[in-house]
């Protein structure tokens, strides 16, 4: 089954931020392939950004650690989820990394915020095109 955008916000009572639907429908073309975020001494690479279908899949399969708070939005090399973090804001959600081995032991550590708000994180991919 296909899924779309707005079935995911229905699902998750939630709302897309705007600059993620613009991205989404443009594929992401503003955006480079390779994208690395730089937090501290670390870097996460951005393999992918997911389809509505792999975003369902993926909050079904880890709907324990996720709950209607956290919606991946793309996918790093180590296999973690860069997701848009509604808890504290649901009109404008926060950009975190989360890390699936640190979320087994303790869902908390395995959250890291990068950004606070979509427009600040596409504001930083479009500047760091590759």
């Amino acid at each position: 089954m296909m899924y779309s955008l707005k079935s995911i916000e229905k699902m998750q009572n939630i709302k897309f931020p705007e600059e993620y639907k613009r991205l989404y429908q443009s594929n992401f073309r503003e955006i480079g392939n390779k994208i690395e975020i730089y937090v501290g001494s670390d870097v996460f690479c951005i393999r992918r950004f997911l389809t509505s279908t792999e975003i369902d899949d993926i909050l079904k399969e880890f709907y324990d650690f996720f709950g209607y708070d956290i919606i991946p939005i793309a996918e790093t090399d180590e296999e973690d989820y860069i997701c848009l973090y509604y808890k504290e804001n649901m009109k404008e959600p926060s950009i975190i990394y989360w890390n699936y081995e640190l979320a087994l032991e303790n869902p908390e550590e395995g959250i890291l915020i990068l950004y606070d708000s979509m427009y600040e994180f596409e504001t930083k991919l479009k500047k760091n095109k590759i």
